[in-house]
Protein backbone atom coordinates (compact mmCIF):
# COMPACT_ATOMS: atom_id res chain seq x y z
CA UNK A 1 0.00 0.00 0.00
CA UNK A 2 1.52 3.29 -0.71
CA UNK A 3 1.61 6.33 1.89
CA UNK A 4 1.12 8.58 -1.02
CA UNK A 5 -2.46 10.64 -1.52
CA UNK A 6 -3.98 9.28 -3.88
CA UNK A 7 -5.27 12.05 -6.66
CA UNK A 8 -8.39 12.11 -9.00
CA UNK A 9 -7.51 12.46 -12.44
CA UNK A 10 -8.52 16.54 -14.18
CA UNK A 11 -10.87 14.58 -16.17
CA UNK A 12 -12.58 12.75 -13.03
CA UNK A 13 -12.39 16.31 -10.81
CA UNK A 14 -13.85 18.21 -14.00
CA UNK A 15 -16.92 15.93 -14.06
CA UNK A 16 -17.64 16.29 -10.32
CA UNK A 17 -16.99 19.88 -10.22
CA UNK A 18 -19.73 20.00 -13.10
CA UNK A 19 -22.42 17.95 -11.34
CA UNK A 20 -21.79 20.15 -8.19
CA UNK A 21 -22.45 23.43 -10.36
CA UNK A 22 -25.50 21.50 -11.84
CA UNK A 23 -26.78 20.51 -8.78
CA UNK A 24 -26.20 23.95 -7.26
CA UNK A 25 -28.48 25.23 -10.16
CA UNK A 26 -30.59 23.06 -10.00
CA UNK A 27 -31.39 24.06 -5.82
CA UNK A 28 -31.62 27.98 -7.28
CA UNK A 29 -34.03 27.20 -9.74
CA UNK A 30 -36.10 25.36 -7.13
CA UNK A 31 -35.93 27.84 -4.78
CA UNK A 32 -36.42 30.69 -7.36
CA UNK A 33 -39.72 28.32 -8.46
CA UNK A 34 -40.97 28.26 -4.56
CA UNK A 35 -40.21 32.02 -4.41
CA UNK A 36 -42.81 32.45 -7.44
CA UNK A 37 -45.56 29.85 -6.22
CA UNK A 38 -45.16 31.90 -3.01
CA UNK A 39 -45.43 35.17 -4.83
CA UNK A 40 -48.59 33.76 -6.46
CA UNK A 41 -50.05 32.97 -3.61
CA UNK A 42 -49.50 36.01 -2.18
CA UNK A 43 -51.48 37.42 -5.53
CA UNK A 44 -54.26 35.01 -4.95
CA UNK A 45 -55.02 35.79 -1.30
CA UNK A 46 -54.65 39.85 -2.19
CA UNK A 47 -57.10 39.40 -4.97
CA UNK A 48 -60.00 37.76 -2.95
CA UNK A 49 -59.56 39.73 -0.21
CA UNK A 50 -60.28 42.63 -2.75
CA UNK A 51 -63.06 40.68 -4.11
CA UNK A 52 -64.60 39.80 -0.46
CA UNK A 53 -64.48 43.83 0.04
CA UNK A 54 -66.20 44.13 -3.69
CA UNK A 55 -68.70 41.75 -2.43
CA UNK A 56 -69.61 42.96 1.18
CA UNK A 57 -69.61 46.72 -0.62
CA UNK A 58 -72.25 45.42 -3.10
CA UNK A 59 -74.53 43.95 -0.35
CA UNK A 60 -74.12 46.95 1.50
CA UNK A 61 -75.33 48.49 -0.97
CA UNK A 62 -78.33 46.40 -1.79
CA UNK A 63 -79.51 46.38 2.09
CA UNK A 64 -79.96 50.40 1.40
CA UNK A 65 -81.23 50.27 -1.35
CA UNK A 66 -83.90 48.31 0.02
CA UNK A 67 -84.17 49.80 3.07
CA UNK A 68 -84.49 52.57 1.28
CA UNK A 69 -87.33 50.95 -1.20
CA UNK A 70 -89.07 49.72 2.16
CA UNK A 71 -89.37 53.44 4.06
CA UNK A 72 -90.66 54.80 1.14
CA UNK A 73 -92.88 52.21 0.56
CA UNK A 74 -94.45 52.65 3.92
CA UNK A 75 -94.34 56.11 3.20
CA UNK A 76 -96.56 56.00 0.33
CA UNK A 77 -99.12 53.60 2.63
CA UNK A 78 -99.24 55.82 5.29
CA UNK A 79 -99.86 58.53 3.33
CA UNK A 80 -102.99 57.33 1.58
CA UNK A 81 -104.11 55.72 5.10
CA UNK A 82 -104.26 59.65 6.35
CA UNK A 83 -107.41 61.32 4.90
CA UNK A 84 -107.71 64.69 4.00
CA UNK A 85 -107.89 67.51 6.32
CA UNK A 86 -110.21 69.71 5.83
CA UNK A 87 -112.77 66.98 4.06
CA UNK A 88 -113.79 68.19 0.68
CA UNK A 89 -117.13 69.91 0.43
Amino acid sequence: MSKHPRHESPAKAARAQAEARTQAEAARAQAEAAQAQADLAEAEVKVAKEQDAAIARALQEDDEARRHADLEEVAEKEAEAVPDWPPDP
